[in-house]
């Protein structure tokens, strides 16, 4: 074996691994990397996250008002300042990953979180009402009505990039 030749090829495991191998196996692993971030995208955990967050801070709010009054502790006030707490840490995570966070769902993204919007506004001011109460299982909706859209999206382009 010449020194060109061995400078070629690499060792793995003891196996020589010629250097069409390698170029295969890395572009396997490349379709491997692109299918698992697409198939379930990081925003998309996100929304989930928020989602699941409107739901208990919905409930949280309608169980709040049933609270006897404290004049040293504000019940509501307390699950609308720990669930800010808990959207801020939600939408900062994934901005800490801007390569994944980039390959989110475009428009649709925006369109969800104007959505999601919406609904915690109104969970937050109807909440202590009969109506927060079944307000609140509308976040599920909302996350399944998302969800079923990328499902579909990721099976229209064959799983490949949007």
């Amino acid at each position: 074996m010449d020194s060109t030749n061995s400078m070629n090829r690499q060792t793995q495991g003891g196996a020589e691994v010629s250097p069409e191998e390698a170029r295969r196996l890395l572009e396997q692993a490349g379709r491997i990397d692109r299918r698992t971030t697409d198939a379930m995208p990081p925003v998309l955990v996100t929304f989930a996250i928020l989602c699941a967050l409107g739901t208990m801070t919905t409930l949280g709010l309608h169980l709040a008002a049933r609270v006897a009054p404290d004049a040293d502790f504000n019940a509501p006030l307390a699950v609308i300042v720990f669930s800010m707490m808990w959207v801020l840490v939600a939408i900062l995570v994934p901005m800490l990953f801007r390569r994944p966070f980039r390959r989110g769902l475009a428009t649709r993204w925006y369109i969800y979180m104007g959505a999601w919007a919406l609904l915690w506004i109104a969970g937050m001011i109807l909440a202590a009402g009969l109506t927060g109460f079944f307000l609140a299982p509308t976040f599920l909706v909302l996350f399944v009505m998302a969800a079923a859209t990328e499902a579909k999206q990721y099976r229209a382009t064959g799983g490949g990039a949007r």
